[in-house]
């Protein structure tokens, strides 16, 4: 059975790291947690490289918690993963991978460091392998219903090995709403990694309006995208004072060759309930100016001629 993870990119982690804020990934119950969510790995052929994670209990009892390794791949187009068992064997990890400790007890609001090491064989194949360090917990302190809760965590590894991998990036799709009454406006790029290698295409978006004239200029998230998967990346553009037809082009390199990519979409603003209700008050007034003429008329001739009528 497969089990669908959110993907967290480097550069996320790394924000929020820099920002001094604690960057656990956590199940429904926030009893056990786990740092880092990520690491991004390259290696050659025949390297061993280790690193550690630490595993959280933040509850009020001991926990009993056991390591495994599993493969992940894509699963849909906003960051999600599908963690296997058994994953496809071009980019499969888990088997290269080795927990010390496997199993352990963590006591209430401490953690356990956890260290792993990815040993990539000499014929170990070029380009991206994926897998993910999971900690299961066992017994657990009953829940209110008097059942036991059973929670699985765990961090991402993506290694990249060194040798002859493929790097092959498009655009599927980059669109915006076609009409929208007003901002902001959210444009989406549909990236498809087709080579042999995780890639993380960088750029920027810039918005013209129909005199061509530069409105905003956007930078592009950087975000990972697996090998044979698609992945979204939305950029908003934050102005509200929007009217007219706008012209969007995403702009982007990839891969250690900087690749570049283009693709350009339309779109229009009109905030038509606004101009509706304008259009509607003009013609009320406009037919109450109609009723009104002969009354108009008569006081303009006693304003030009000073008599009456």
């Amino acid at each position: 059975m497969k089990i669908l993870w959110r993907f967290a990119p480097l550069s996320l982690i790394l924000s929020a790291a820099y920002l001094g804020t604690p960057f656990f990934i956590h199940a429904q119950s926030t009893t056990l947690s786990i740092s880092p969510l990520t690491f991004e790995l390259t290696a050659n052929p025949g390297d061993s490289i280790s690193n550690v994670i630490r595993v959280f209990n933040n509850g009020d009892a001991p926990m009993s918690i056991t390591m495994v390794a599993e493969d992940f791949t894509a699963a849909g187009e906003r960051g999600e993963v599908a963690l296997s068992a058994e994953g496809r064997e071009t980019f499969s990890l888990s088997k290269w991978i080795t927990v010390i400790p496997e199993s352990f007890i963590v006591n209430p609001h401490s953690f356990q460091a956890v260290q792993f090491t990815v040993s990539v064989p000499l014929n170990g194949e070029p380009g991206g392998h994926y897998g993910s360090v999971l900690a299961s917990s066992g017994a657990v302190e009953p829940g209110s219903g008097g059942a036991a809760i059973a929670q699985k965590i765990g961090s991402l590894l993506l290694l990249q090995v060194a040798g002859a991998v493929q790097e092959e990036m498009s655009i599927r799709s980059f669109t915006a709403p076609a009409f929208s009454e007003y901002g902001p406006i959210t444009m989406t790029g549909r990236f498809e990694n087709t080579g042999t290698v995780h890639l993380k295409p960088r750029g920027f978006v810039l918005v013209k309006d129909v005199l061509g004239r530069e409105t905003a200029r956007l930078e592009l998230p950087q975000l990972n995208v697996l090998p044979n998967s698609i992945r979204q990346v939305d950029t908003e553009l934050p102005d509200k004072r929007l009217f007219g037809k706008y012209s969007a082009t995403l702009t982007a390199i990839y891969g250690s060759t900087n690749e570049p990519l283009a693709y350009t979409t339309t779109f229009w603003v009109v905030p038509w309930k606004v101009l509706g209700a304008t259009l509607i008050g003009l013609l009320i007034l406009a037919f109450l100016l109609y009723l009104a003429r002969r009354r108009l008329s008569l006081a303009l001739s006693v304003l030009v001629t000073g008599k009456k009528r």
